[in-house]
């Protein structure tokens, strides 16, 4: 069993890494990753862990080399951690454990490798690069199976915070989809779609090219309202990389009506379907209701149906709405690993 350092994600096998962990969707594959390490911001380095050809471990760990976060979510003081563990955390102190970006966080370590022995090897090797340069170890927006690896590895010294819960609709490739839903969500997607249908809207599938021009102004003042400010040319600017990702599909479902006029982005991947941004024009009333639900529930369904997709992701946001029809939620955690336990880590495989 081989074990190391690499600085590229192009050392491991495409599928062998995307087999290792599926949970993150198209936010941790093989090509998101290999497209951030064009990101002259981040360091990244890959500890592998090789059985002959066969991969069975590939952490991806990254240095910040600004000295603001670029995403307030993944600062370690914005997750509620009790104590004070995420004082010590700045950019520059922190080694991110798993990934940085797209808010979720897979962890590509096959079954039998994250057993608390064998995980906790690999996990002095990062602790022991962190501790030379007097870093914590964080963990951001991780799953609750990886979250319970670690823990169990670390004899639970790893502090944890809940940061998200993510929506799934899941079985939608079953022809009896519908029969599995509890009888209120039936009804509550029947009841949508009589109020879809008394709105006069059109509806289509389009490429990120075909509405960048409008979609992107529309994206920013949506997420600008909701308090993350950014303006259209950087919207443009991110769907770009999802765009240029040869294995990840972009897409867009429109709708209008004579008034108003909603766009939802899309990403495929594998045999799911993201729901990645939606935005609308106009104030809160029926008419843009109808819009939002079959916008956000209804047109991806169908599409997904359509196509033998299986799974659909519905973001983090409006729990409310979503398990009203059906979704499940998974949560997301954020970990520290303190630069005085990084060291103790570190020090215990000597």
């Amino acid at each position: 069993m081989a074990m190391g350092f690499t600085s590229g994600i192009a050392d491991f096998d495409q599928k062998q890494f995307d087999a290792l962990d599926t949970t993150a969707g198209a936010a941790s594959s093989y090509s998101r990753l290999r497209q951030l390490e064009q990101d002259a911001r981040w360091t990244g380095r890959y500890l592998g862990q090789f059985d002959g050809d066969e991969v069975r471990a590939a952490i991806p760990v990254y240095r910040y080399r600004m000295r603001s976060w670029p995403d307030p979510s993944y600062d370690p003081r914005s997750w509620g951690l009790p104590g004070g563990i995420a004082d010590e955390c700045s950019p520059r102190a922190s080694l991110m454990v798993g990934g940085c970006i797209d808010r979720r966080t897979g962890f590509h370590v096959d079954a039998e490798t994250r057993t608390p022995g064998k995980l906790r090897k690999l996990l002095v090797e990062i602790a022991r690069y962190a501790a030379d340069e007097d870093m914590c170890l964080t963990f951001p927006y991780m799953y609750a199976d990886a979250k319970s690896a670690l823990a169990a590895a670390t004899d639970d010294r790893v502090i944890w915070a809940e940061l998200a819960r993510e929506a799934h609709l899941l079985g939608l490739s079953d022809p009896g989809w519908e029969s599995t839903l509890s009888s209120k969500t039936r009804y509550r997607l029947r009841q949508d779609q009589r109020r879809i249908a008394a709105v006069p809207m059109t509806v289509g599938e389009e490429s990120w090219d075909e509405v960048d021009a409008w979609a992107s102004g529309l994206i920013a003042e949506h997420n600008s309202g909701k308090g993350a400010h950014e303006h259209p040319e950087f919207v443009s600017f991110r769907y770009s990389g999802w765009q240029d990702n040869p294995d990840i599909g972009l897409m867009a479902f429109t709708a209008r009506t004579a008034d108003l006029r909603g766009v939802e982005t899309i990403l495929l991947w594998g045999n799911e379907l993201e729901v990645y941004e939606i935005a609308l024009t106009g104030e809160e009333s029926d008419e843009r209701f109808a819009l939002y639900l079959n916008l956000l529930f209804h047109l991806p369904i169908q599409y997904a149906r359509a196509r033998g997709i299986d799974h659909i992701r519905l973001g983090s946001k409006t729990e409310t709405p979503k398990a009203l029809r059906g979704a499940v939620f998974e949560n997301l955690y954020g970990g520290v690993l303190s630069r005085a336990e990084t060291k103790r880590l570190a020090h215990s495989g000597s």
